[in-house]
């Protein structure tokens, strides 16, 4: 093997090495796309929003009052809307209900 042959061959390793760093490198953009995307919907979900007042802070930016102007107090017990009919319902204060909130969410998505 003559010295071109090992240049051309050095070239052929340093070329595979490369697309399998430009091969990881897209990987690690995708789990970082996704990451981010995954802190979005939980900061928009730590919102409680209906998908009306949603809809209307994304348009306008302005946060809408909660539960209709009513300043929330430690007695009342926690909102919870439903994807499926659109309706409220209650949940006792003493139940975690963020889970099961998070969970049926990312099911339906």
């Amino acid at each position: 093997m003559n010295k071109l042959d090992k240049i051309e061959l050095e070239a052929q390793r340093a070329r595979e090495k490369i697309a399998a760093m430009q091969s990881r490198l897209k990987e690690i953009d995708g789990q970082r796309v996704e990451q981010e995307n995954l802190q979005i919907v939980q900061q928009v979900r730590a919102l409680k929003l209906s998908r009306d007042e949603l809809y209307a802070f994304l348009r306008g930016g302005d946060m809408p009052a909660p539960l209709g102007g009513a300043v929330p107090t430690a007695a009342e017990p926690e909102t919870i809307y439903s994807r499926r009919d659109r309706t409220r319902r209650h949940e006792p204060e003493d139940t975690d209900s963020t889970n099961t909130e998070s969970e049926g969410l990312n099911n339906e998505e």
